[in-house]
């Protein structure tokens, strides 16, 4: 059955261009990293994940959410979505997907937190696409 999710998924990502957005990446306004500037998402973190969701070939709608939104998304993890800038602490897999690291701050090594309903090929994709991150 999971294989089944994942070939529509794919599917529907590969028409992505024409029939809108497959994966849904959700942040935080948190400036100079990622924030909304004149409605586009902007900033250090934010960038390059776009350019690798473009390189790869996903596509992709971005939305502003609050960090306690992003969790009850996560936990409910029904649809294919990512969470930006999410620290890798302990536990976190069992709860979601962790893409390669994005960014590192004082915190530690900053990444994309996806729900369960990202295909592992569509991630794979992604982390392949995104550049080593910048100290």
């Amino acid at each position: 059955m999971k294989r089944v999710s994942t070939l529509l998924w794919m599917l529907c990502a590969t028409q992505a261009g024409a029939a809108g957005p497959s994966l849904t990446i959700h942040y935080s306004e948190r400036a100079p990293w990622h924030y909304t500037q004149q409605g586009v998402l902007v900033g250090d973190a934010a960038l390059p994940v776009l350019a690798a969701l473009k390189t790869a070939g996903i596509g992709y709608a971005v939305r502003s959410t609050p960090a306690k939104q992003q969790l009850v998304i996560l936990n409910e993890n029904r649809m294919p979505a990512c969470m930006l800038s999410w620290v890798d602490l302990p536990g976190r897999e069992q709860r979601g997907k962790l893409s390669n690291v994005i960014y590192r701050d004082s915190h530690g090594e900053r990444r994309l937190w996806c729900t369960k309903a990202v295909p592992d090929e569509v991630l794979q994709r992604l982390n392949a696409a995104l550049a080593p991150p910048h100290h």
